[in-house]
């Protein structure tokens, strides 16, 4: 309950102060904790709070956006989990570097199973603005029917994706 509390806050307050603009790496558990809130409390304004700069520049109504994907995670909420996996680092050779993150969430409802995969950029040395979100993307999840595999859900399709418009797994600004 302490840690809802704390994210509630967080969000307030990245939302009036640019939080990452002073930054030059973002940590996936901040990230994680301000979607998770976002998800438990349909709270558009955490997750537009830990996006990159690229998204809320090019988005006409990014809180809007947001509020039409959480919308479709149907029920009430019985456990959200969350991993890290995979990612991209790049060099320009001169000091410069970026760092992309995989996230997936699997959201368990009293009305099915939804999956959130996310792109994030936690360190990017030459234009910290860009570090957040870069993409995120809801999926239905079903049962997985080959009994054999390792996977129990796999996705059922995109319902909704919200995404930078530049520099998802390049060198980018």
């Amino acid at each position: 309950m302490f840690a809802k509390i704390i994210a509630f806050f967080m969000s307030i307050i990245m939302a009036i102060f640019p939080f990452f603009s002073e930054k030059k790496t973002v940590s996936n558990e901040e990230v994680a904790e301000a979607v998770i809130y976002a998800v438990e409390n349909k709270d558009a304004s955490a997750i537009e709070a830990v996006m990159c700069k690229n998204i809320k520049d090019n988005f006409d109504d990014l809180t809007g956006e947001i509020n039409n994907m959480l919308s479709l995670i149907e029920g009430d909420i019985e456990s959200i989990e969350w991993k890290k996996f995979g990612g991209y680092y790049e060099s320009d050779g001169n000091g410069k570097s970026l760092k992309q993150n995989n996230q997936n969430y699997t959201i368990i409802t009293t009305k099915g199973v939804f999956s959130l995969s996310l792109t994030v950029e936690t360190d990017n040395s030459f234009a910290p603005d860009e570090l957040g979100i870069r993409t995120i993307a809801l999926h239905r999840l079903i049962k997985n029917p080959d009994s054999n595999s390792s996977y129990e859900y796999i996705s059922d399709g995109v319902l909704y994706k919200i995404f930078a418009t530049e520099g998802i797994g390049t060198m980018h600004d």
